[in-house]
């Protein structure tokens, strides 16, 4: 898509002599984003494709590189109608994946074609991969599922058949498996933001129905554990998505699981402030040194292969890095930990007032 009938003719003409590259016509409106390879773009073509190319790669699963050929590689110098500096910066940030100056260099040229298309094929091959380990992912963890529901009520049946030191041993068997079941929810968890391209899709969530349930989930479930709210929970929207239940539920049930005090106390606190709401979850557990609270998190560069990773935590940092917000680990105000974790509010349109004056 070159507007240069100089630089176009010198391109096609190249372009017909590879045998690798088949350039296709300006009018590319109705081939699919999957059947690009490569779009060469001059400045004002640019201009005039520069939103439509953002939605096209936006919405391509693989890499679609786009090559911009222009006088020279300062992009303020660019016109794209009446944006501004910042604007342009955005656009071509967006759009534009390297930048070839005029006169064309052939060598030059084939350098930067040989590279961008190597990083198309790398990125077709890796999305051939991920989308067959989502596969395995789903297929396994229904597998899986299904024979631990087999295993835990063949546990619960026997335990009724068994003393005290069978019932002991069955109960250890029903809370690995209980661990088994667990770990898969959040390996599916982690296949559902691999599925998702690009930024994930984020809309107004409720804060107080998804950070109720869970506390009502777990006091149910660990009826042993001692769950406090201080002060209320208020009802303000965030942005995030249907996963900001896992953020939760995985923080909740560490701050029980990795507890080894008689009775495990969380307690949960909410700061809600101008832009953001901060939930800070404590425990009266054992609690994490400082220099293990990234190695936990996976922040480290060993990543999930540092021995103190976890990979709830490292779901929890994932998700909260996607929404915009941020989580840290701090001393607790009940002997353990408090991890705290801010989140962003949904923006709200201002309503103008009405002028009184006139």
């Amino acid at each position: 898509m070159l507007s240069s009938t100089g630089n176009q003719r010198v391109l096609v003409d190249w372009l017909h002599q590879q045998e690798q590259y088949e350039p296709l016509s300006n009018d590319y409106a109705g081939i699919p984003g999957g059947d690009f390879d490569l779009v060469i773009i001059d400045d004002q073509s640019l201009r005039e494709y520069g939103t439509a190319l953002r939605e096209r790669k936006e919405e391509t699963e693989s890499f679609l590189p786009v090559l911009l050929i222009c006088p020279n590689t300062d992009i303020n110098t660019l016109d794209l109608q009446d944006r501004t500096e910042t604007e342009t910066e955005e656009v071509v940030g967006r759009v534009v994946d390297e930048i070839l100056t005029t006169p064309i260099a052939i060598a030059e040229l084939r350098r930067r074609l040989t590279t961008l298309t190597r990083i198309r094929n790398q990125s077709l091959v890796l999305k051939r991969k991920t989308d067959q380990l989502l596969l395995l992912n789903r297929v396994t963890h229904h597998d899986i599922q299904n024979e631990m529901n087999v295993l835990m009520g063949l546990t619960t049946t026997l335990e009724a058949h068994t003393g005290d030191a069978g019932a002991e041993i069955c109960q250890r068997v029903l809370d690995s498996s209980q661990n088994v079941v667990d770990l898969m929810r959040v390996v599916r968890e982690f296949g559902e933001i691999l599925e998702t391209t690009g930024e994930p899709e984020l809309e107004a969530i409720t804060l107080a129905d998804v950070l109720t349930e869970q506390i009502a989930k777990h006091r149910s479930t660990f009826d042993q554990a001692e769950f406090t709210v201080t002060g209320r929970i208020p009802r303000v929207e965030i942005r995030a998505n249907d996963l900001l239940g896992s953020v939760f539920r995985n923080l909740l049930k560490n701050a029980v699981q990795h507890n080894d005090a008689d009775t495990p106390r969380v307690e949960v606190t909410i700061r809600d402030e101008e832009k953001t709401v901060t939930v800070t979850i404590a425990d009266n557990g054992p609690g994490i040194p400082p220099d293990q609270r990234d190695a936990v998190l996976g922040r480290t560069e060993q990543g999930l292969d540092h021995p103190a990773a976890g990979l709830g935590l490292y779901l929890v940092d994932t998700l909260v890095d996607q929404y915009g917000g941020t989580l840290q680990i701090t001393d607790g105000t009940l002997s353990g930990v408090a991890i705290e974790t801010e989140l962003q509010k949904e923006a709200t349109a201002e309503v103008a007032k009405p002028n009184n004056d006139s």
